[in-house]
């Protein structure tokens, strides 16, 4: 046994039994889409949207209770490739590399690695950018959330999954992206966004501890670190 045997179990560790489970999953988490993730989407919902390494499959549920109608989603993991089925969407399994390699070129409208960037070697990342790049149609784009290597809690994620392999601070995606041929790149931070219940008081709190946050470590390091969260979403603009 090694350390990539703890794919096998991701399904059952994160006590995910059936379709109940991952719609639960992906209610808990609806919130930040929303607010996160559906700005940076095309409105028409025939748009063709891919997700890589998809998982149990509960942003896919999302994006089918949100309207997408052409969403299919991508795993090696046959644990995972199961789960995710009992959403009623397309699922292949395959590795994302060879998977991206076969498609055509500008055939797909969004790309999404969800929880992906940190398993992957340098070099399997630098690759994951050019294909997307390819695949993705004119005006596409690839959205991205990692381990923010940006903020001091970043350890709270990327050490979280023994499957973990490096994560990138948002000076890093900016320059890569750029060395790929994608137009821009926006980046937004989980922390307000993932507030849900009485946001009229926690979500300026939020900001007024973040500012003062960074005031303070401006002033003891000289580091200006604008995004705290220890998740950080990237959303590549071909």
């Amino acid at each position: 046994m090694n350390h990539l045997d703890y794919y096998k179990f991701q399904t059952q560790a994160r006590g995910v039994a059936g379709l109940k489970d991952i719609q639960k999953i992906a209610f808990s988490r609806s919130h930040i889409y929303q607010r996160i993730v559906l700005p940076h989407l095309p409105q028409k919902m025939e748009c063709n949207i891919v997700e890589l390494a998809c998982g149990h499959g509960s942003f896919l549920y999302w994006l089918k209770h949100t309207g997408y109608r052409q969403i299919t989603g991508i795993d090696s993991s046959l644990e995972q490739v199961t789960a995710a089925r009992t959403v009623g969407c397309p699922i292949q399994q395959a590795d994302v590399m060879e998977w991206l390699a076969r498609q055509s070129t500008q055939s797909v409208n969004v790309l999404l690695g969800i929880d992906l960037a940190e398993h992957l070697s340098k070099d399997s990342f630098m690759e994951l950018l050019k294909e997307s790049n390819r695949v993705l149609s004119a005006g596409g784009t690839l959205v991205l959330r990692y381990p923010n290597g940006d903020s001091p809690l970043v350890g709270l994620n990327l050490f979280n999954d023994i499957t973990h392999v490096w994560t990138y601070t948002t000076n890093c995606i900016e320059t890569l992206s750029k060395m790929h041929g994608f137009s821009s790149v926006q980046f937004k931070d989980e922390s307000d966004a993932a507030l849900r219940d009485a946001r009229w008081l926690k979500v300026p709190v939020s900001k007024a501890s973040t500012f003062i946050m960074r005031q303070l470590v401006r002033a003891a390091t000289r580091e200006d670190i604008r995004y705290w969260s220890p998740h950080i979403w990237a959303f590549l603009k071909k």
